[in-house]
């Protein structure tokens, strides 16, 4: 059985054959990891369902030594699932502001035709009982939050939510990447999770 394994959860909709990783996987690969990449079921589903759904592929893809990346909606997965599922760390990409914190900062015209197009009602519903904070602040296992320079001004709620998770967390690092839009392919974005990565 392979000795290391990276996980990596995809953004909202993204499948798990998305180009937008293989640069990522192709990194892991020749240092030795076996790459696997979530395959969500994300329509007319919640964000419990997207989470049990990970638990369970992680628990029966896991090796001796695993790490977590999420991308978006899978940080978000990502970071509900990383104490029951204790990776040896977990890497948030661009977290989504999918909290009752971020409710407030829905009402904007940018966030108020993602929640039209992507949430609906039930989700919605589920945003209202899930605290970002509290996901923060009991996060037991180490963690990098990156998010994009020019995202982070696009869309406040995100830059708010990586920063107060960043800050929050017990042993968490912030990364912001210099102009990087919501976009993991984006030259400057990759350059920032390669050197991070370097050291595992």
């Amino acid at each position: 059985m392979t000795r290391k394994t990276f996980f990596i959860v995809p953004g909202f909709k993204m499948s798990s054959t998305s180009r937008s990783f293989f640069w990522l996987r192709r990194f892991l690969e020749q240092k030795g990891f076996r790459v696997s990449i979530a395959p969500i079921t994300w329509n007319y589903r919640t964000m419990n369902d997207y989470v049990a759904e990970f638990k369970g592929f992680y628990k029966k893809n896991r090796s001796e030594e695993n790490y977590l990346l999420g991308f978006s909606y899978g940080a978000v997965i990502a970071l509900l699932s990383a104490n029951d599922l204790h990776p040896k760390k977990v890497y948030l990409c661009s977290l989504s502001p999918d909290f009752k914190e971020d409710l407030p900062m829905m009402k904007s015209p940018e966030m108020k035709s993602w929640i039209d197009r992507f949430v609906g009602k039930r989700r919605l519903a589920e945003i209202k009982q899930r605290s970002g904070r509290e996901a923060a602040q009991n996060l037991q296992i180490p963690s990098v939050v990156f998010y994009g320079g020019f995202e982070g001004k696009k869309f406040p709620s995100l830059r708010i939510r990586c920063e107060e998770t960043a800050s929050l967390a017990k042993r968490s690092k912030l990364v912001v990447v210099k102009d990087a839009p919501h976009d993991i392919r984006y030259p400057e974005y990759q350059k920032a999770i390669l050197r991070i990565l370097k050291s595992i």
